[in-house]
C-alpha cells in the first residue's frame, strides 16, 4: 500500500523537474545571459584562445582593474579602433637624411584592420635610415627610452595610438613600450661633425642637454572697420645644444666655422653667446638668434675655438 502511494509522488517530482528544466532552457534562449551569448557569438575555440591571452596579460596587470576593453586599448595602443585620429604627427630627427614630421596615417593607413602596425626597421628604411647605432623614443609627457640597433628585430613595431604612436617588441622588457611617442631621434654610425677635435653628430648632440630658442619673432596686426588694431606675436622655435657648452675653450676670442663646401666663417665670442646647433631645413645649422637667418652658418662640418 505504501509502495502504491509513493508512485504519484515520484511521477510528480519527475514532471516538476522536467518542467523546471524547460523553463530554465526557455529563459536561457530568450534572455541570453553572458556565458551563453558569448558562446553563441564567438564559439568555444575563440574564447579559449582569448582566455590564454588574458592569462598572459595577468602577468602585468593587477586583478583589481583587470580585465576590460580599456586594459588593452589604453595600455597597449589602440590598434583596432576605427575612430582613432590618424592625423597625429611624429618628428623623425637626428642622423637621418631627411629630418621631417611624419603623419601617422601616411605610414599606417589601414587602421581598421586587426593588428595594424609597421615594423620599426621598415619605417626607418622608408625614410632612408638603414644603419644606425641607437634609436630614442620621446613621448609627449616626457618619457624616453634609447635602444641599441642590435636589440631590434622584426618584432619591433610601431602601432597607432590615440596620441602619436606606440612602440612594442618581443625582445626588450615591456617597460620600454612607450605610448604617445611624438619624436624619434636616430644616432648614426658616422660622426660627420667635429667640435674642437672631437667627432660627433647632430643625433648625439640632440640627446644631450638642449635649449629651445624663439627666433624670427614679429608683431602682426589687423585693423577692424572702426580702425582699431589687434596685435599678436608670431615666431618660430628651434632646439639644440648651446654651442659654448660644447667648446673646450670656455671663453674663446673667436670661433671658426667650416661648412661642407669648405667655406670658413669666423665669429666673435659676443656673436655666439646665445648660439645653438640645430637642424634647420634639414641642415646642421648654427642658429644665431640675434641675427637674421640669412647669416646663420649651415651644413656645418667643423667648429674650432681659439
Amino acid at each position: 500500500m505504501k509502495k502504491y502511494q509513493s508512485k504519484p509522488i515520484i511521477i510528480f517530482l519527475i514532471v516538476f523537474t522536467i518542467s523546471l528544466f524547460g523553463v530554465i532552457i526557455a529563459l536561457v534562449i530568450t534572455a541570453k545571459p553572458m556565458p551563453v551569448s558569448l558562446l553563441q557569438e564567438y564559439g568555444l575555440g575563440l574564447l579559449w584562445k582569448e582566455g590564454l591571452e588574458m592569462n598572459e596579460c595577468a602577468e602585468c596587470h593587477d586583478s583589481v582593474d583587470f580585465h576590460s576593453c580599456e586594459t588593452c586599448h589604453d595600455e597597449h595602443g589602440s590598434v583596432e579602433l576605427t575612430n582613432i585620429p590618424f592625423s597625429e604627427i611624429v618628428e623623425l630627427t637626428g642622423d637621418v637624411p631627411d629630418p621631417s614630421f611624419v603623419r601617422i596615417h601616411q605610414v599606417i593607413p589601414d587602421q581598421e584592420n586587426l593588428g595594424t602596425h609597421i615594423t620599426l626597421l621598415n619605417f626607418l628604411e622608408m625614410h632612408g635610415v638603414q644603419e644606425f647605432e641607437t634609436v630614442t623614443f620621446i613621448t609627449n609627457d616626457g618619457g624616453l627610452t634609447t635602444i641599441e640597433y642590435q636589440y631590434l628585430d622584426e618584432t619591433a613595431m610601431l602601432v597607432p595610438y590615440i596620441d602619436g604612436v606606440r612602440f612594442i617588441t618581443e625582445t626588450i622588457h615591456n617597460s620600454t613600450w612607450l605610448k604617445g611617442i611624438n619624436r624619434i631621434t636616430i644616432v648614426g654610425k658616422d660622426r660627420p661633425l667635429t667640435i674642437d677635435g672631437e667627432a660627433t653628430s647632430i643625433g648625439r648632440l640632440l640627446l644631450g642637454d638642449t635649449m629651445r630658442l624663439t627666433v624670427e619673432g614679429s608683431d602682426v596686426m589687423l585693423s577692424d572697420d572702426t580702425g582699431n588694431l589687434s596685435h599678436a606675436m608670431v615666431a618660430n622655435w628651434v632646439e639644440g645644444p648651446r654651442l659654448l657648452d660644447l667648446l673646450k675653450t670656455t671663453s674663446p676670442d673667436v670661433v671658426i666655422i667650416t661648412d661642407s663646401n669648405g667655406e670658413v666663417i669666423e665669429l666673435t665670442a659676443d656673436e655666439i653667446q646665445n648660439a645653438i646647433i640645430a637642424i634647420v631645413k634639414d641642415e646642421v645649422t648654427l642658429v644665431l638668434p640675434d641675427r637674421g637667418r640669412s647669416v646663420w652658418p649651415t651644413q656645418i662640418v667643423e667648429i674650432e675655438s681659439n
